[in-house]
């Protein structure tokens, strides 16, 4: 990805199972340049990764940047229900959860496409499946960085990880076999 300079970028997260998302959303808030233009959340538990989001955006002084939690887990998308590190470990309070209907994070994320914005997915693509299946060729002209993948075996002394733990492309595997059969066309590489 080129360095964002005076971008327009709509992050897609899983928030909340781990630190990677947080601090990508944190390099995000400080980088010059970067507007974000939303946020969504995806492997959702009734808005908890949601909450966390506007936690953060809270603490950073940003509640302006519009949060929608996206597909939930009771939507029987996922291979398995994703955890939650312990939150009193990892969290200075108890964060509330803040739910809503699902169309209200298609509507963000078609909002940011109309925008032009760089929608980032840095949890699984099941938002950007669903938005898809409900907008039907939105994503043709979108610009999408999606984070997971497989190219190469790890070098020796690395974990020697397969295809099969990449967690956001194994996650919702029909949700992604439709999207990238849909995105196809359209994918450049990474320069």
């Amino acid at each position: 990805m080129k360095t964002p300079n005076n971008e327009k970028i709509h992050v897609d997260t899983d928030i909340g199972g781990d630190i990677d998302d947080l601090c990508a959303l944190a390099m995000l808030l400080k980088w010059p340049g970067v507007e974000i233009t939303a946020i969504t959340t995806v492997a959702e538990a009734h808005g908890k990764r949601a909450g966390y989001a506007r936690y953060v955006l809270q603490l950073a002084g940003r509640g302006d940047i519009p949060v929608a939690a996206g597909a939930d887990v009771s939507l029987g998308c996922y291979r398995f229900r994703p955890g939650y590190l312990p939150e009193e470990r990892y969290w200075p309070e108890p964060v509330a959860p803040s739910p809503n209907d699902l169309q209200d994070a298609l509507d963000l994320l078609r909002r940011s496409i109309e925008q032009n914005a760089v929608v980032m997915a840095i949890g699984p693509y099941t938002n950007l499946s669903l938005l898809e299946r409900r907008y039907p060729g939105i994503l043709r002209g979108a610009n999408l960085y999606l984070m997971g993948g497989y190219v190469n075996r790890p070098k020796e002394g690395f974990p020697q990880w397969g295809h099969e733990a990449d967690y956001n492309v194994q996650l919702d595997s029909l949700r992604r076999s439709t999207l990238l059969s849909r995105a196809s066309q359209h994918v450049s590489p990474l320069k």
